[in-house]
């Protein structure tokens, strides 16, 4: 699976949190307003305002209450959040693209061989390539020779790691993503 249809995976899944959220809370005001005119028809027709049900019900349409106030303000800032961090993640994309984009031209790489190479480095196949340009796939197996020529890399593999190894020589020493013990997927000792 490729950046983007992980990126694509996670916005749908968020989305999908999002909108349970928002059936949740209108579940839950639909509820309030059920315990409000069950409050009035209890204290205006039936008379039962200083009853032990009228003190329960009460108490449930308080703390109903509470609930919705405090999920419509997390939704809020979950909702926020997102937006913030979309900006964030097109900033740092848009930032990213740019110093490839340098390195790309810093190879000398031709307008069809940066497509490739693009398209090389976010994983898809030859064939995809192809498929995607229009073209046999003969073609972006030769402009991948080229590529790998001019960056100086023998394959796939070496071509991604070349590209990425500049933007990983920038973090500091001291950034957690430096630190020895940390593997992708096990927790430190």
């Amino acid at each position: 699976m490729d950046n983007s249809q992980e990126i694509g995976r996670l916005e749908r899944r968020t989305k999908n949190h999002v909108r349970v959220r928002i059936f949740g809370l209108a579940a839950l005001s639909a509820m309030i307003l059920f315990f409000i005119y069950d409050l009035a028809v209890d204290a205006l027709l039936e008379g039962e305002f200083a009853t032990f049900h009228f003190a329960i019900e009460s108490i449930v349409f308080v703390g109903a209450s509470i609930v919705l106030v405090l999920n419509v303000r997390d939704l809020r800032r979950l909702r926020e959040r997102l937006v913030w961090e979309e900006r964030r993640n097109r900033g740092l994309s848009g930032a990213l693209a740019e110093v490839i984009g340098e390195q790309m031209d810093e190879w000398g790489f031709t307008r069809s061989e940066k497509n490739v190479a693009w398209l090389i480095a976010k994983g898809y196949r030859f064939t995809e390539i192809a498929e995607l340009r229009g073209v046999k796939e003969s073609t972006p197996r030769l402009q991948a020779t080229s590529v790998y020529a001019k960056a100086g890399v023998s394959g796939r593999a070496e071509f991604v790691a070349e590209i990425l190894q500049p933007l990983l020589m920038t973090i500091p020493e001291s950034s957690p993503t430096n630190d020895k013990n940390r593997f992708v997927g096990t927790e430190p000792s």
